[in-house]
């Protein structure tokens, strides 16, 4: 160690972990964190450092495409969730009960479905689906 400090002296490097960023856990939260370290077979620092710069250089890698792409996708879902809130939450609001056969139509026609309402509210053509 004291010889990449008196190394990292002469070539100048700037590269030592002098700053801190840091929040505060829970008891039971350390605990998590650092069983969530032993399982890696590493120290608990080095497995935050690992986790906190995971997303910053994940969605560096991603293009603009994958943006867009993770957009779509996050769309369908709201769509399909809206939708399936809405057909269950409507007849209940009326003091209506769904049967388990309702409730199982509905949540197919969703799956089926989302994914179109959701092109529909973007403005693009349907998918080249078999229905």
């Amino acid at each position: 160690m004291a010889e990449e400090l008196t190394s990292a002296r002469k070539n100048g490097s700037q590269n030592f972990r002098i700053h801190a960023a840091s929040t505060k856990v829970t008891q039971s939260e350390l605990a998590e964190l650092e069983r969530a370290a032993a399982e890696r077979g590493i120290r608990l620092s080095e497995w935050i450092r690992e986790v906190l710069f995971r997303a910053p250089r994940d969605s560096d890698q991603m293009n603009s495409g994958d943006h867009i792409n993770y957009g779509k996708r996050l769309l369908t879902e709201i769509v399909g969730l809206q939708v399936f809130l809405t057909n269950v939450l409507s007849p209940m609001s009326r003091g209506e009960w769904l049967d388990a056969e309702q409730y199982e139509g509905i949540m197919r026609q969703v799956k089926a479905k989302k994914h179109r309402w959701a092109q529909e509210i973007l403005g693009e053509p349907p998918p080249d689906t078999h229905e």
